[in-house]
């Protein structure tokens, strides 16, 4: 109640001040120096980001191009070569002020809010209401600041909703549609020395699950346990589990039934988990940000999809042959619910097989 009290509120409060300062369109400069970036929402949102920060760089490759992001998703920005500088952000007022506060003596010349959450809009229209560019679907009930909203609503791939935004603020048109994740020398070097008993073994990496609140997207770990077990005598790839908090106790059922797996499942961060999928043989994940990362760092992927979640909109690019999808169909049946439960193991393991063939 209170949160949508506070919203209402700072909708008013800039309706009022956007009738003072109008967020109308100006000419960018010839020469554009800054770019405010917000990418402000989950793992596998800042991956469909990716692509469109790759756009405005190449767009405007003299400019600094500065990505404000969740202070908990920092990593996935700090590892796309084209943000020369990440900023962390949360939603509180004191935190959003912060970012008008660091950008002190050098206003960006342009700004661009791609997957957000509505609290940034504000603060992208403080930056520079001549020239804020973002879409009309993520920015929703403040649409109203944007200087030029672009339509974003529609049947695309959520990777080209943004890039149509990066290419109304200037992007390169050409920049091709795949997201991007580059795992360090570094970091590649201690996953190397933390694992060095199994990592340079062939192994499949298994993504759990993902977040509690989207739990009904993972596939039951008791389905996973089967697969596994069928495995054993099919391949000599290992399974290494990860995941997060959410993801403990199936992880936990899924290691005390096959003993022969590696439990990462709360044991790595986001940069060691990438730097573990990229050395995997392949990897399996239901729709989960982890998911993206393999698509991102181009770990031949076995996405298992909810109903819910359309591969056209949501899987891998649709040229990129090194993936591949399950996608669970949707049922008809009055009052039966949309599960993963209709995702038999004979099909994922034999889709496993014949990746882990092809990748040969």
């Amino acid at each position: 109640m209170w949160t949508k009290f506070s919203k209402a509120a700072e909708r008013a409060v800039f309706r009022v001040v956007a009738g003072v300062m109008p967020p109308s369109a100006a000419p960018l400069p010839p020469e554009v120096k800054v770019i405010a970036v917000f990418s402000c929402t989950g793992i596998g949102d800042g991956l469909f980001d990716s692509a469109a920060i790759r756009s405005l760089k190449l767009g405007h490759p003299g400019a600094r191009v500065v990505v404000i992001t969740h202070r908990r998703r920092m990593s996935v920005a700090r590892h796309n070569p084209c943000a020369d500088e990440v900023l962390g952000m949360s939603k509180s007022p004191l935190a959003r002020w912060r970012v008008v506060r660091a950008f002190r003596g050098r206003r960006p010349d342009l700004v661009v809010a791609l997957r957000v959450n509505e609290d940034a809009v504000p603060v992208g229209y403080l930056l520079n209401h001549h020239a804020f560019f973002g879409g009309t679907e993520a920015c929703g009930a403040f649409s109203f600041l944007l200087s030029r909203a672009v339509m974003t609503e529609g049947r695309i791939h959520a990777v080209e909703k943004t890039l149509r935004v990066a290419r109304c603020a200037g992007g390169a048109a050409d920049a091709p549609a795949a997201m991007i994740y580059e795992v360090s020398a570094a970091e590649r070097a201690a996953a190397s020395e933390r694992f060095a008993d199994w990592i340079n073994e062939p192994f499949i990496a298994w993504q759990v699950g993902g977040g509690r609140t989207l739990k009904h997207r993972d596939w039951p770990p008791e389905r996973i346990i089967e697969a596994a077990q069928s495995l054993r005598s099919l391949t000599p790839h290992r399974i290494v589990l990860t995941g997060g908090s959410d993801n403990k106790d199936a992880a936990a059922r899924v290691a005390a039934a096959c003993p022969e797996a590696i439990n990462l499942c709360c044991r790595t961060t986001l940069e060691e988990t990438a730097a573990v999928v990229e050395r995997a043989a392949m990897l399996v994940s239901s729709d989960t940000g982890v998911m993206h990362l393999g698509f991102a760092i181009g770990t031949p992927t076995l996405a298992l999809l909810h109903p819910k979640s359309e591969p056209q909109l949501f899987g891998p690019p649709p040229d990129d042959k090194r993936h591949e999808v399950i996608h669970v169909p949707r049922t008809d049946a009055p009052g039966r619910p949309l599960t993963m439960d209709d995702l038999r193991v004979a099909q994922v393991t034999d889709a496993i097989l014949r990746r882990l063939q092809q990748t040969r």
